[in-house]
């Protein structure tokens, strides 16, 4: 959907000719920064509004994203769901656990058990976000009805068959994805981006060695 993609180059958030390091380690020329979708409410209603178009006739009755820019999709998808059902749809989030995977705090699973969930995250590169989220829906005893990002950067690697749930993106942006070993714009000199996305932590990983 090209109007995603608009939206989003509206407000600056694609971000090109550049060398990024993502939540995975994997290294990339291309960002989606939803930091700066967030600031402008009437852009990210509208592109919440389009998650919730998608899943209309899903009868969905939670909505949950990873913090911590999961929690604003979350909120506005259970919005605009909540306008669309004329009833309300609850808009929770997970967080992040020592070892690094999505749980359920603040008795929000209690919201999830037995309930028709959609999942919702801005970016998907390799999908692990996603399906940490997933397990979490999975574990507090939620079905899964579907799970969607604005972004899908590699359809093949992130799709219903690789997460083992039905699922979706508002569009796709193909982005070629390096290991830190063989990233040629680390062989080429390239800085790396250390103000946005997880540059700046790689960066400080590889001088502790």
């Amino acid at each position: 959907m090209s109007e995603v993609l608009d939206i989003l180059k509206k407000v600056g958030a694609v971000l090109t000719n550049d060398h990024f390091v993502g939540t995975s380690g994997l290294h990339f020329d291309t960002y989606v920064n939803k930091d700066f979708l967030y600031p402008h409410t009437a852009e990210t209603s509208e592109i919440c509004r389009l998650y919730a178009e998608k899943y209309k006739d899903k009868d969905i009755e939670v909505v949950v994203g990873p913090a911590l820019g999961g929690i604003i999709l979350s909120q506005w998808v259970a919005y605009h769901l909540s306008e669309i059902y004329e009833k309300e749809v609850l808009g929770i989030y997970t967080e992040k656990n020592s070892e690094g995977n999505q749980f359920f705090n603040r008795g929000y699973d209690s919201y999830v058990k037995g309930k028709r969930v959609l999942v919702v995250e801005d970016n998907a590169v390799t999908g692990g976000s996603v399906m940490k989220v997933i397990n979490a829906v999975k574990g507090a005893g939620g079905e899964i009805v579907g799970a969607c990002v604005m972004v899908n950067k590699d359809t093949e690697k992130v799709n219903s068959e690789t997460l083992g749930v039905p699922f979706e993106a508002l569009s796709e942006l193909p982005v070629t994805v390096y290991s830190a070993e063989d990233c040629p714009l680390c062989k080429n000199g390239v800085p790396i981006n250390t103000k946005i996305g997880h540059g700046k932590k790689f960066l400080e990983s590889r001088a502790a060695l």
